[in-house]
């Protein structure tokens, strides 16, 4: 399995390189493909000679790897040679580092107590290596095949449908929400109306200037609910409720959204076919060419856009984001309205009418623009919403995932669904693996032999190799998809590691609780803009020192040398969680236009809805990962030390993470939607999103001194340092 890995990963490669330089041109598909799989097995192999002696040909591993890479390069046969080729030797390389680990962990000679923290460790791994194929096949289906372009069915042109778009508000200024309405009575499109919905909005300073704006704009009629249940979805459900009879179409675009004249004429076509229920288009944004950190976000938001829904369109699974998007009225009664204990309930309603055997329509051009939360601590809440939401449709629906009979859902809707929503675990299974690591670097500083086992030979390197194709891939789909330039990428990715503690925390305690939340960050009125930062990212910053202080000390004083691999994944950990106050001092930087200051007062930019109580569920998210790490270093010298070690010997260590770099989301990827606009701005969510994963913790040869039970390395291993960012 080694041999097999090592030449997978030199295919990887090789591949990599070919689908960065040549996807999306005219390269033959059959021509080069056929003799890439027969001879660069060949050539891989006999290159890895060099790097490991033991990795010599053999027949028969030669064979079964050739038919391997024949037969996945025939199931992805729709994509160009590299992307096919990367892929085929990607899930080549999983499989086989996956059956190593089983092997060492099963198949060893451990004790019951390090098989069962083998075990724990191997579930965390298991979940990285999924999570990981999901984002690289998604992102070479985006970017290995030719654009989606959706066709308009025959007689789309007499198709002109009575529509009504509804703007739903929540203590929006006045002054953005009139941008938003004048904008709409320019649609060039005869037959629509506008509802402007204001829930739960009690001052007359913000609601009764927009229904003078209602007013004046004559075809407007202004719904003003004080006190509504359900929020967002409560309000549109009333407001559909109060539709004329005669309205066919419900299009919902947000408060601080400027929409294309062009919108209504464009998209509706599509619903001409009488299977299709709902129309969605990007949503977009303005205000950020001036700021390297809203540029970051810019890319980020638009990732999920431009990447994981065009993948998701070909195979009817999209979801209706919840803004700039087109339903059918008809068909919003007919699941029962938007469900009102989501706070995600756009993405929600989207799987209950695909479940019901409808269609959907993807069109990937944007016609409108609103605003991004330029406020960190607005970004943040943002996120927790639509992880959140994301993990109550998973567990509201996970049965119709699964294979409910009653469900009209493709396999395909149901991965896309099922791994989108599982996606937002992935900064959950982050942070398990980082407290892992951490607890591991305590015990090997005090001296402590961890009976875990391990891993020798090339599997020592496969870490280092997935995480830098994982950002070679990152950075190449961002270049590609989105258009950002190369200095806009690590802002970016910035972005996107600064939101992981936040995304886990909302899957805890989205598992706990069946209500939404409101995520609460602390504030200070400090000048200092690096103050501010550590203060509202505490959580972060602490952890973030605990792992710069480990790594460092480690380094320095650990045994070698495994000090040297544990100290960098350290070290790296510390980096990724460093990203949300360096994230906060940057967005702190960001210059207060007219539009901006107008937008900081808005719920959408600070992250608000209206509020309740937080119920006894909220703390356990707290006494649960306190109580677990304290048992842990209660009990982990005990389980850790072998019977008959001095104390203060250094033994050998065998953790193994396996690092993984994703492409957002999320957050969308996700089964979480980025629509719920009167709590939060609309973005895609790297479900939907960008996930990754920390690196990897390794055990070189046993000494003389120290010899663990685990089997036997039968070469001198390589040790490479290697760490991955943390997530969508």
């Amino acid at each position: 399995m080694a041999e097999i890995a090592l030449t997978a990963t030199f295919l990887s490669i090789l591949a990599l390189a070919a689908m960065i330089l040549f996807t999306r041109r005219r390269v033959g598909r059959w021509r080069v493909w056929p003799a890439i799989v027969v001879v660069a097995p060949w050539v891989a192999w006999h290159l890895a000679r060099g790097i490991d002696p033991a990795a010599r040909p053999d027949l028969v591993s030669y064979l079964a790897l050739t038919a391997g890479l024949g037969l996945l390069g025939v199931a992805f046969r729709r994509l160009e040679w590299p992307a096919r080729l990367f892929l085929a030797s990607l899930f080549l390389l999983s499989a086989a580092y996956l059956a190593t680990l089983l092997k060492l962990t099963f198949w060893g000679t451990l004790p019951v107590a390090g098989i069962a923290l083998s075990t724990v460790l191997l579930g965390l791994e298991l979940a990285g290596i999924l999570l990981a194929l999901f984002f690289a096949h998604e992102m070479t289906e985006a970017l290995g095949r030719e654009p989606y372009e959706p066709r308009l069915p025959e007689g789309h042109q007499s198709y002109l449908p009575r529509v009504c778009l509804q703007v739903p508000a929540y203590n929006e200024p006045p002054e953005l929400v009139r941008q938003t309405l004048e904008a709409l009575s320019r649609l060039e499109y005869p037959n629509y109306m506008v509802q402007v919905v204001v829930n739960n909005t009690v001052d007359p300073a913000l609601w009764q200037p927009v229904e003078q704006t209602c007013r004046e704009l004559g075809r407007f009629e202004f719904i003003h609910l004080p006190e509504w249940p359900g929020y967002k979805a409560g309000a549109l459900n009333e407001a559909t409720r109060r539709l004329p009879p005669d309205i066919e179409v419900v299009a919902i675009v947000d408060a601080d959204y400027i929409v294309h004249p062009r919108f209504l004429a464009d998209c509706l076509g599509h619903l001409a076919d009488p299977q299709v229920a709902f129309v969605q288009t990007p949503q977009h944004y303005r205000e950020w060419g001036d700021s390297a950190y809203l540029r970051g976000l810019y890319h980020a938001y638009r990732y999920f856009f431009d990447v994981s829904m065009p993948v998701r369109a070909r195979a009817n699974a999209i979801i209706f984001g919840g803004t700039m998007g087109l339903i059918r009225a008809s068909v919003l009664r007919e699941i029962g309205g938007w469900a009102e204990w989501c706070i995600t309930e756009d993405a929600e309603a989207s799987l209950r009418i695909l479940a019901q055997g409808w269609k959907a329509v993807y069109v990937n051009r944007p016609y409108g623009e609103g605003l991004m939360p330029f406020d960190f601590d607005g970004l943040r809440r943002q996120r927790f919403r639509w992880a959140f939401g994301g993990v109550q449709i998973l567990r509201q629906h996970f049965g119709l995932l699964i294979g409910r009979r009653s469900s009209a859902l493709t396999w395909a809707q149901r991965y896309h669904y099922l791994a989108s929503g599982l996606g937002w675990f992935g900064d959950l299974v982050g942070v398990a693996l980082g407290a892992f690591l951490l607890v591991t670097s305590l015990l090997l500083l005090g001296g402590h032999q961890i009976l875990l086992r391990q891993l020798v030979g090339i599997l020592l390197v496969l870490p280092l190799f997935l995480l830098v194709s994982g950002l070679l891939r990152f950075g190449w789909a961002l270049r590609l998809a989105t258009g950002a330039r190369w200095r806009d990428v690590p802002f970016s990715l910035v972005v996107m590691l600064s939101l992981g503690w936040t995304v886990a925390q909302a899957c805890v305690r989205g598992l706990l609780q069946e209500r939404g939340v409101f995520l609460r960050t602390p504030k200070s009125k400090s000048p200092s803009r690096l103050r501010r930062a550590l203060v509202t990212t505490g959580a972060e910053s602490a952890m973030a020192l605990a792992f710069a202080f480990s790594g460092a000390s480690i380094l320095l004083i650990g045994p070698r040398p495994i000090s040297w691999l544990v100290g960098s994944l350290l070290l790296w950990q510390a980096t990724a969680l460093g990203c949300a106050p360096v994230a906060s001092v940057l967005s702190q930087g960001v210059t207060l236009t007219p539009v901006r200051r107008l937008f900081s007062r808005s719920p959408q930019s600070q992250g608000g809805r209206v509020r309740r109580r937080p119920g006894r569920a909220g703390r356990r998210v707290v006494l649960v990962p306190i109580l677990a790490a304290a048992a842990f270093l209660l009990f982990a010298p005990a389980i850790a030390t072998a019977p008959g070690d001095e104390p203060g010997t250094a033994g050998a260590l065998g953790l193994q993470p396996l690092p993984v770099l994703a492409a957002p989301p999320p957050p969308t990827t996700t089964a979480g939607s980025p629509g719920n606009r009167n709590r939060v701005t609309p973005a895609p969510s790297p479900s939907v999103g960008y996930q990754s994963l920390p690196a990897s913790i390794v055990t070189p040869r046993p000494t003389a001194s120290t010899t663990p039970p685990g089997p036997t390395p039968s070469s001198k291993p390589t040790a490479s340092p290697t760490a991955t960012p943390t997530s969508h």
